[in-house]
């Protein structure tokens, strides 16, 4: 039932009850009384739009306050979209705030953000598609240098690492 972002958009499953946990990149409400809201998991750099009806019992108290930067639980259909350029969209029966984000004060935003704006960020820099983008190249990479070596009889060690560092007095005991 739990899915990433990657194989909801993959999947082509209509009708079955998936669940989506991952964090809000925008909310948009509409007048005929629904909200999309459009999560991402870092697994790809697409999103997948949940439809979140008024008729869910926590629509006015919570999912009306969900902020960009949100992280949420989403169970609902995986339905056709009608919208375009995305095929597959949720249709949610039950949307779970697990943590909020200030609208006011969290600095990522759907936007591109440059990257000395992104050194300041550091603990969410995984969340911008720059650095998310790069983390996937670097596990595929390394995956398949990994897979290499494992098919021909290395193994993967951890080897000490000496550094030149410093701290607290650690390089007096290597004389």
């Amino acid at each position: 039932m739990k899915r990433s972002v990657k194989q909801i958009l993959e999947s082509r499953d209509f009708g079955t009850e998936v669940l989506l946990e991952g964090w809000v990149r925008t909310r948009r409400d509409s007048k005929g009384g629904f909200s999309f809201l459009e999560v991402n998991d870092g697994s790809c750099l697409k999103n997948v739009q949940a439809l979140a009806e008024n008729t869910l019992p926590n629509y006015e108290g919570e999912i009306l306050t969900i902020n960009t930067g949100a992280s949420v639980s989403i169970v609902g259909e995986l339905v056709e979209s009608p919208g375009k350029g995305q095929a597959v969209e949720i249709k949610a029966s039950k949307v779970t705030l697990i943590g909020q984000a200030d609208g006011e004060t969290y600095p990522l935003q759907k936007k591109r953000h440059s990257m000395e704006f992104l050194r300041e960020i550091a603990h969410l820099r995984p969340r911008s598609n720059t650095f998310g983008a790069v983390a996937r190249v670097r596990n595929r990479l390394s995956f398949a240098v990994h897979e290499f070596f494992q098919k021909r009889g290395f193994q993967y060690i951890h080897t000490p690492i000496i550094t030149a560092s410093d701290c607290e007095g650690a390089g007096e005991r290597f004389t």
